[in-house]
């Protein structure tokens, strides 16, 4: 009897928390809507079941935001959040909130303070430091092992020629996994020769639990987390792929000290690792670690996913296909090699392509900031109170009549031609984020996006049937993969 009065007790005065918390978040956003909810849970609800229930929930809460001012509220637990798909409120948000919100925190067992989940004044020391490696000149030397890299990729899938419907990612991300590695670690892998190794399976076991711990709400507290296998695997795991990136570290210190020591300047390509030693910022091992594992993990899967949407819908738009391959031919002639970086800047129809792929399929469907000041939406004409989280949803703004048209659902490279783009809002378009704390590897990124579609294009004929129902995990599949078809062009 003792037992049950004392969880009454404690049950009414966690109410009574939740509502003095509550009210004020309440009061800010009363002209938003919101979903029914549950008490103490709110709308966690929407968040359990299969990734594509998932994708589906939120699609749904796009639909509702739509139909207010392009914005909506949630609560998970005692926490608020406001869903953005409103490019003026979008533009505020990613423009004046530059601090992660507090769901990125899974990752930093994995990333520590890399920058991509660092803590905003580390984040902003470190951040010049890694924009000056990252400049045009110094990603444009990374073309030769691009062009390397997609001529083997070439070589493998000439073996699916003529069989059919195939998942074309596990060979592009083998190949992007080969680019990543060499260019930012100055490391062979060969991936895509030696595909099964103890890191990347160990790499593909994070990834797994981590998409478990950001769609299953009973695996997001600390403490039952750390009940369950999973967390020994996670460790297990984490601690081989810190120690493969520790000893690369290490490796590079002692080259970089001796060089330096013996006066020695090498001409040859030097990766990002290398470019890190010797700056303003004088990095730990730690640190570096940090910095490079946040490069091949978070840069290289969104790389390969839109290769292989991108593929698809060519596969899908037999007149953009013919288009691209014509503009290839202009640059190439009947050549096969690999694009140098007069060639690029050239590649204008296939750039469109590109980016109409990752606007119909944005890989990162959300972006989500934590508000740490209050700030007023322009477009919803509220003011959010410090504390609320924001969530941009990306995937739904970039299908948003609203925004693009009422042929939004549409494959239209075209939307993309500087005359139709003039008065298109700045923050419309937000594959790589947006605002100061974009996507630092965005024109690398590209790069390796034009070289390898460049080749495959020049190489093989592609056929596709159609997308499909989508899933979401930490990036967006669709839940049969991505099925194309090839034929080689010689042929």
């Amino acid at each position: 009897m003792i037992i049950l009065l004392l969880l009454l007790v404690s049950a009414c005065a966690s109410w009574a928390l939740w509502v003095i918390h509550t009210r004020r978040f309440e009061k800010a956003t009363a002209s938003l809507p919101s979903l029914p909810g549950l008490p103490l849970l709110g709308n966690a609800m929407l968040f359990i079941g299969n990734t594509e229930k998932i994708l589906q929930n939120l699609q749904n809460i796009a639909d509702l935001a739509f139909k207010h001012k392009g914005t909506v509220k949630i609560w998970l637990g005692p926490k608020l959040y406001v869903a953005l798909a409103n490019p003026d409120d979008v533009q505020v948000v990613l423009d004046n909130c530059l601090d992660k919100d507090v769901v990125y925190r899974f990752l930093r067992p994995w990333l520590g303070y890399g920058l991509f989940v660092a803590p905003l004044e580390l984040w902003k020391s470190h951040r010049k430091v890694m924009r000056s490696v990252f400049n045009n000149k110094v990603v444009e030397d990374y073309l030769a092992v691009f062009a390397a890299q997609a001529d083997v990729l070439v070589e493998k899938l000439d073996v699916m020629v003529g069989k059919g419907d195939f998942d074309v990612l596990k060979f592009i991300t083998a190949c992007t996994l080969d680019i990543v590695f060499e260019t930012a670690m100055g490391e062979r892998m060969d991936v895509q020769e030696k595909p099964d190794t103890p890191y990347l399976r160990a790499r593909q076991t994070v990834m797994t639990i981590l998409n478990m711990r950001f769609f299953k709400v009973w695996l997001q507290p600390d403490f039952l987390f750390n009940l369950t296998s999973y967390a020994k695997e996670h460790d297990e795991s984490i601690k081989l792929t810190h120690k493969f990136t520790d000893e690369v570290v290490k490796k590079k210190r002692m080259e970089y000290e001796k060089n330096k020591h013996n006066n020695n300047t090498d001409s040859k390509m030097k990766a990002v690792l290398d470019l890190l030693f010797g700056r303003e910022i004088e990095f730990t091992d730690e640190q570096l670690r940090e910095h490079i594992d946040s490069i091949t993990i978070a840069g290289n899967d969104t790389t390969a996913l839109t290769i292989a949407y991108t593929l698809m819908l060519l596969g899908m738009n037999k007149d953009a296909q013919e288009k691209v391959i014509e503009e290839q031919r202009l640059i190439f002639g009947d050549s096969k090699r690999g694009a140098t970086k007069e060639d690029i800047p050239q590649m204008m129809y296939l750039e469109r392509v590109i980016k109409e792929s990752m606007r119909l399929y944005t890989v990162v469907p959300i972006i989500a900031r934590n508000v740490d000041k209050d700030v007023y939406l322009p477009g919803s004409g509220i003011t959010l109170p410090a504390g609320t989280g924001t969530v941009v949803g990306s995937f739904a703004m970039h299908r948003s009549p609203a925004v693009w048209g009422p042929d939004a659902e549409k494959f239209d490279p075209d939307r993309f031609l500087p005359e139709r783009s003039v008065d298109r809002h700045r923050a419309a378009f937000v594959p790589f984020s947006f605002g100061p704390r974009n996507c630092i590897g965005r024109n690398y990124g590209m790069l390796i996006l034009k070289s390898i579609m460049s080749r495959i294009i020049r190489s093989y004929k592609i056929d596709a049937d159609e997308v499909g129902p989508l899933k979401m995990e930490l990036l967006l599949f669709p839940i049969r993969g991505h099925q194309i078809r090839i034929t080689r062009r010689d042929d």
